[in-house]
């Protein structure tokens, strides 16, 4: 059960624009199997900037969900991403961390695939010597997509703000070692990652 939107003008100006245009919206959700949780989003009405955000109601402790990917039926096991979580697949070398402009979202596991193509697609421009290696990681997203490669998606949050909902994910408390070894950025294709999936199993 989800109550009301609400919505205040904000005094700042807009980090993009500067203009003082900012509006700070903010609903609370009753997500089931998961908790209540804070869906707070920032918009300027003037160039379009928006930033949210989602933070659990109820204390929670630093946690780790990982659903092994298996067949397409596992695409739709929900996300719900806050920007404190990072995702992993560590079969392609994909990472999505926390950083100053990182967003949280709720989604599923086809719609975090659909982040990483787009991430691929942007470099494919930036890294041309690269572009089969990349063009093999797109491959290899296909290939998940329709259950013919098994990949492991993996999503650790120090402060329990984010999980993925499904009966077949393993969860468990992650160490102190685990959480200080979190680290920042946004969505990466490191080179290097790239290069190490040459000859990998398709």
């Amino acid at each position: 059960m989800n109550n009301e939107e609400v919505e205040m003008p904000l005094p700042t100006p807009c980090p993009v624009c500067g203009k003082k245009t900012l509006v700070y919206r903010a609903m609370e959700l009753d997500i089931p199997n998961f908790g209540k949780c804070l869906e707070s989003t920032i918009i300027c009405k003037s160039c379009g900037y928006k930033h949210s955000d989602i933070m659990m109601l109820e204390t929670r402790e630093p946690t780790r969900y990982q659903i092994d990917l298996e067949s397409e039926d596992d695409l739709n096991a929900r996300v719900i991403r806050s920007t404190s979580g990072t995702i992993t697949i560590p079969e392609i070398g994909a990472k999505m961390e926390p950083g100053p402009y990182s967003e949280a979202f709720i989604t599923n596991v086809e719609g975090v695939l659909n982040r990483f193509v787009d991430v691929l697609v942007q470099l494919l421009h930036t890294y041309p010597s690269k572009r089969e290696d990349i063009l093999d990681v797109l491959r290899k997203i296909g290939y998940i997509r329709h259950g013919r490669m098994k990949a492991t998606m993996i999503l650790d949050d120090p402060f329990g703000n984010s999980a993925i909902l499904s009966n077949k994910v393993k969860k468990r408390k992650l160490t102190k070692e685990e959480v200080n070894n979190l680290k920042t950025g946004e969505v990466t294709f490191r080179p290097e990652d790239i290069e190490k999936l040459k000859g990998a199993n398709r």
